[in-house]
Order: structure tokens, then C-alpha cells, then sequence
């Protein structure tokens, strides 16, 4: 549905999208003069390449980030396909799109007493083995278990998996980094570190900039002609610039577990069997329509 979607509106050009507070919509023009690039964010990019190819005969710059943590088709993550197929989805997008244009996230990394150390260094090395030479970096974070969006959904998963969630210590935190760093530095690949500016401290990793200025001028020197988004990006520790995101919450699918995008899968699909394709924003919102922008 959202690539048909997406579709559209490129044809339209112009999108609306709804942002944080007061309920309402804002207009937004995504005709090739008006914007410097789209940043695409997916744990299966596969069915997005016919559109992929759309956004590029055009001649949109384009940024992929991607994740892939092997817990495809788990209870972890259950609607995500399973971790052979997500790696090869990323080989066949860096025959799209150059692989300095793609980041791979092994993001979030979801500790618990079924998944720990052991697991995330074996399964770390295997995907960083499969992937360097395909993508730009890698980005990690931890799962962060926000009281309303995440904290319910881990608790029923400890309750019909009979799997403990655990929030490492910062000081545990800092040995993960370390082990995993050192994997892809043995691997030949850039490990960076999303957000969490004392954890880089600590550790010495380079931020991700999942969608900074920087990375996209370094893959598409051209916009260096083009004036940067204005302001940074919206996290604690964020080095990313200022960009309009056009998803919306619980509309995906997939049923992550630590997800903060949907608080309820049941929810996510009711929200897109409603979706229509012809509208300007993935879902409608009661607010007005604030041609202006932010």
C-alpha cells in the first residue's frame, strides 16, 4: 500500500504529514526543487524497488537506512522476514543505489536471557560478514522501553515467551560497544553509535548521523549547492539535521516488540486497511491543514 501511496505522490507533488503536538497536518511541497533528498527508513526494502527506481529517474538524492538484527520471523520480531532474506534485500538495494548511501542498522540491540552477549556477538559478526562492502556503516543503539509505547508490549512478550527482557547497565553497555566495534573493525566496517552522547563519550564511537548533512553532501556532492536543513535533529544526542518526516505512528505492521512507532499491531493494520491511496497524508487527522509548514 504506503510504495502505491508514495507513488502518487510524487506524482501530486506535494505531501502532508502530521508532526508532533496540537492535532494537525502540514503541506508540503516534494517537487525535486523543493527538498535536497529523501531519507528512506525500512527493515524490508524489497517491495519499495519499483518506486526506488521512480524516485531515481526523476533524480532525487536518496539515503537508505536499514535495519537488520538476525531477529527477523522471532517473537521479537515477528512480521520482519527472516535474516537471510533481509541481508539479501540489502545486496540487491546497493545494486540500486551506491552502498555509500546505505547505513545498516543492527538497531536496536535487545538484550534478554535468550538473547545476550553471546548472541549478539556471534550474530553481529555473521551479518557484518555478509554486508561490508554493501553498505556505508553501521549504526547500534539500545532498546529503550518508553513507559506507554514499549514497556506493555515487552511485558506480554516475557509473559507468552518465557523470555526475560534486560536493560544492560552503562557499564555493560560500554562492553557490548566494545566487542561489537571491534567485530567490525575486524570486518573492515565502520561502527557508529546512534544517538547517546554518553555512551559515545565513554566508548570513543563515532555518532551515526542517520541523516545528517554531511553524509548526504558526501554521497551526492552536488548538494553542496543546496542550503542544509535548518536545526537538528529531534533525539538526545541526535547529530542527524532537521528533516520532515512524512510516516506516522501505528501504521506499521511488523510487530516489533520494542518498536515506539506502533503501540499495537492490531491497531497498525486497522489503520491501513482504512488508508487511502489518493490522500495526501498516510492517515486523515482532525486538525487543520497548515499550508505554511513548520
Amino acid at each position: 500500500l504506503l510504495p502505491e501511496w508514495f507513488s502518487r505522490r510524487l506524482d501530486a507533488g506535494e505531501v502532508e504529514y502530521i508532526p508532533a503536538g496540537p492535532p494537525r497536518r502540514i503541506r508540503r511541497s516534494i517537487r525535486p526543487e523543493d527538498i535536497t533528498h529523501f531519507n528512506f527508513w525500512s527493515k524490508w526494502p524489497r517491495p519499495f524497488s519499483p518506486v526506488l527506481k521512480k524516485v531515481l529517474g526523476i533524480g532525487y538524492p536518496v539515503l537508505w537506512n536499514v535495519t537488520v538484527t538476525g531477529l527477523g520471523a522471532t517473537s521479537v520480531e515477528p512480521g520482519v522476514p527472516p535474516a537471510d532474506k533481509a541481508v539479501q534485500a540489502i545486496l540487491e538495494l546497493s545494486e540500486i543505489v551506491a552502498p555509500s548511501a546505505i547505513q545498516w542498522r543492527y538497531d536496536p540491540i535487545f538484550m534478554s536471557d535468550r538473547y545476550g552477549i553471546a548472541h549478539h556477538e556471534a550474530m553481529f559478526r555473521g551479518l557484518a560478514g555478509r554486508l561490508v562492502g554493501h553498505v556505508d556503516r553501521v549504526a547500534v543503539s539500545f532498546v529503550t522501553p518508553f513507559p506507554r509505547r514499549v514497556a506493555p508490549k515487552l511485558k506480554l512478550y516475557e509473559a507468552a515467551t518465557w523470555d526475560r527482557f534486560g536493560r544492560p547497565t552503562a557499564e555493560e553497555q560500554v562492553d557490548i560497544l566494545s566487542r561489537l566495534r571491534e567485530i567490525a573493525r575486524e570486518e573492515g566496517l565502520r561502527f557508529t553509535l546512534c544517538c547517546s552522547g554518553d555512551l559515545r563519550d565513554d566508548t570513543g564511537c563515532e555518532s551515526s548521523g542517520c541523516n545528517s548533512w554531511a553524509w548526504a553532501v558526501r554521497v551526492y556532492p552536488g548538494l553542496s549547492a543546496r542550503r542544509p536543513p535548518a536545526g537538528r535533529g529531534k533525539g538526545a544526542g541526535c547529530t542527524c539535521n532537521k528533516e520532515f518526516d512524512i510516516g506516522v505512528y501505528d501504521t506499521c505492521t511488523l510487530g516489533c516488540v520494542y518498536s515506539y512507532g506502533t503501540c499495537r499491531r492490531d491497531l497498525a493494520r486497522k489503520n491501513l486497511a482504512a488508508h487511502d491511496l489518493s490522500a495526501p497524508c498516510i492517515l486523515p487527522s482532525g486538525g487543520p491543514v497548515d499550508e505554511t509548514g513548520e
